[in-house]
């Protein structure tokens, strides 16, 4: 079974078709823009609650290629129905053309923090987690997703992948950073026990999930606003008592690369030194715990070499069109002449299976 551990969805005016009837009038908005504007061919954008998404000009800056109406998404390869998954049968046939047999479904909008509300951010989320699982049942379980989840509000959050674990949900995602907290803060350990007893890993993925930090970057240096949380994310969970404590729980890191482990491993163990913590960040990887996403580019065997081959996962990042990937992930890993084949299936079975406990 051939696992693409991180696909995405390009949000629809449909998807908001679930929302609860009393924040139906505060829906997102789909607002298409002049092609002659600052947005260029991103030239749509979503309006909710007088805040505009992507945001291209000035400081906050974000980037993705939803609503579809803008020209950036109708000119990709991959149909709106396939993008949006409002057609199933078009994204399966995509996965088929391939050899994918399972796509596990992260955002796009919703890459980002989307209404300072929590229960409207709440309700957002839900109407995504209630689309996101009548596509899984639709596509008889070939595609999963990440559950949202208003991590403020951690009771609620608790109460939602309850529901989401019913539905189709392989995994929960989270920010590198939960708004303005560290993902290794206390407050958030119930949330992880709930997900660890369902068996939910939990999935930091690139995004613009702290405001605060946000709003200091323009769309044009997303390194610092949306990869590096990923990157302080690893730094704060592995430096927690969080893998002590609950011992079932997993993370997974994804769309950040891998080439920054070596440098971080380091960085835990000076801080677990410190606190007198003995374990070995690397023992959490040996262990199943912990999982990376690996990039084309990147000198994966020199990383395995630190941490085994068992922890990398690949996603195809369909149908964002990452440049650092080509059309077909598995034609791509298969081709590599410096990874063993053994590894490369791993990759693309053997480790994304264990990551989402299929």
């Amino acid at each position: 079974m051939i696992i693409d551990a991180d696909a995405h969805i390009e949000e629809s005016e449909a998807m908001f078709e679930r929302l609860d009837k009393e924040f139906r009038p505060r829906r997102p908005l789909p607002v298409k823009l002049d092609r002659d504007t600052a947005y260029g061919r991103y030239n749509a954008v979503w309006l909710i609650d007088g805040e505009t998404y992507p945001k291209l000009i000035g400081k906050g800056g974000t980037i993705f290629r939803t609503p579809t109406l803008m020209e950036a998404a109708t000119q990709k390869r991959e149909s709106i129905g396939a993008q949006e998954i409002t057609d199933v049968a078009a994204r399966l046939r995509d996965m088929d053309k391939v050899k994918i047999d399972v796509q596990v479904v992260f955002p796009s909008l919703f890459l980002t923090h989307s209404a300072e509300d929590v229960k409207l951010e709440a309700a957002l989320l839900r109407a995504y987690n209630t689309f996101l699982g009548e596509c899984a049942a639709e596509s008889k379980g070939r595609i999963r997703f990440a559950a949202l989840v208003p991590i403020r509000d951690v009771e609620e959050s608790i109460k939602e992948i309850k529901r989401c674990a019913n539905i189709g949900a392989a995994a929960v995602m989270l920010h590198g950073m939960a708004w303005e907290k560290l993902l290794g803060d206390d407050s958030l350990l119930p949330f992880y026990q709930a997900a660890a007893d369902l068996n939910l890993p939990i999935c930091v993925h690139l995004g613009w999930g702290c405001p605060a930090l946000t709003r200091i970057f323009d769309a044009s240096t997303n390194f610092y606003s949306a990869i590096l949380p990923v990157v302080m994310g690893f730094n704060s969970i592995m430096s927690s008592a969080a893998f002590e404590k609950i011992p079932n729980l997993r993370f997974g890191f994804l769309e950040a690369g891998a080439a920054w482990i070596p440098f971080l491993l380091k960085q835990v163990r000076r801080d677990n030194l410190r606190r007198k913590l003995a374990k070995d960040p690397v023992e959490y990887f040996q262990s199943g715990k912990v999982f990376v996403s690996a990039e084309p580019d990147e000198d994966l065997t020199g990383i395995a070499a630190l941490i085994g081959d068992d922890s990398f996962v690949l996603g195809s990042d369909y149908p964002h069109g990452d440049p650092s990937r080509q059309e077909d992930m598995v034609a791509e890993f298969r081709e590599r002449k410096d990874l063993s084949q053994t590894m490369v299936e791993k990759m693309l079975s053997d480790n994304p299976k264990r990551l989402y406990g299929f």
